[in-house]
């Protein structure tokens, strides 16, 4: 019975030479998909639709693959290189995307509540209509990306940079935005309530008189807007407990 029958998407001898590396792994090439595939090849290839829920694709190269509407919930993806792939509509809830590479990707309308991009590069990534509730962007790379329409409600966005990224009509409500980089960003119709501004970057961003700053607060560090201001952060008091006495 022919191979090609089982494995539409990689060629025969991709596959013998994946066996052949993969001695102790788990190495499966089927649409539902939860094993060890780290380190591999595949680049361009479409696993558009496929289920990797819990799978192991750290260090993997995808870059330029088609994976809209992958169900990946749980995924381990860390310093992938997934530079221009269509992720389109995937479901990356709690995967791990810490260090891996998305510059260029397609991620309209992906869920991706909880998932970490500690560190991600992302420049010029489109996130529009994308759903990243509670997600971790520290130090993460954002620079031009399109974050329009976007739901980073509660995430941390600490160090990333966000310059000249376009965060029209975005929810960032209760985000940590510490030290974060918004020169040139479009923030028009975004909202920021409750969001910490300390030793961010805000001086040039564009559209800010129709964003709601409602509860946010800045640091005497934080770089502001001429003619625009935000109160200060308040400091989280520090409670001393006496060491108990000896009886």
């Amino acid at each position: 019975m022919e191979l090609t029958r089982f494995f539409p998407l990689v060629g025969i001898a991709a596959l013998l030479a994946g066996v052949a590396t993969a001695q102790s792994q788990t190495v499966t090439w089927e649409p539902s998909y939860s094993g060890s595939c780290s380190g591999c090849e595949l680049s361009n290839r479409n696993l558009t639709g496929w289920i990797l829920r819990e799978g192991n694709y750290s260090g993997a190269t995808l870059d330029y693959a088609f994976m809209a509407g992958v169900q990946a919930t749980g995924v381990n993806l860390e310093r992938a290189n997934a530079t221009g792939a269509d992720l389109r509509k995937a479901v990356l809830t709690n995967a791990k995307l810490a260090g891996a590479l998305l510059a260029g990707a397609r991620m309209q309308e992906v869920k991706a509540t909880g998932a970490d991009l500690h560190g991600a590069m992302m420049h010029g990534a489109n996130l529009q209509g994308a759903l990243f509730v509670g997600a971790n962007f520290e130090d993460a790379e954002l620079m031009i990306a399109r974050l329009e329409s976007a739901d980073f409600s509660g995430s941390n966005l600490k160090g990333a940079n966000l310059e000249r990224a376009n965060l029209t009509g975005s929810v960032m409500d209760g985000a940590n935005f510490t030290d974060v980089r918004l020169g040139g960003a479009t923030v028009t119709d975004a909202s920021f309530r409750d969001v910490r501004f300390s030793g961010a970057d805000l001086a040039t961003m564009k559209g800010f008189d129709t964003a709601d700053f409602s509860g946010a607060c800045a640091s005497l560090t934080t770089r502001l807007p001429e003619n625009f201001k935000l109160p200060l952060c308040a400091r989280l008091a520090v409670v001393e407990v006496a060491p108990a006495r000896p009886r």
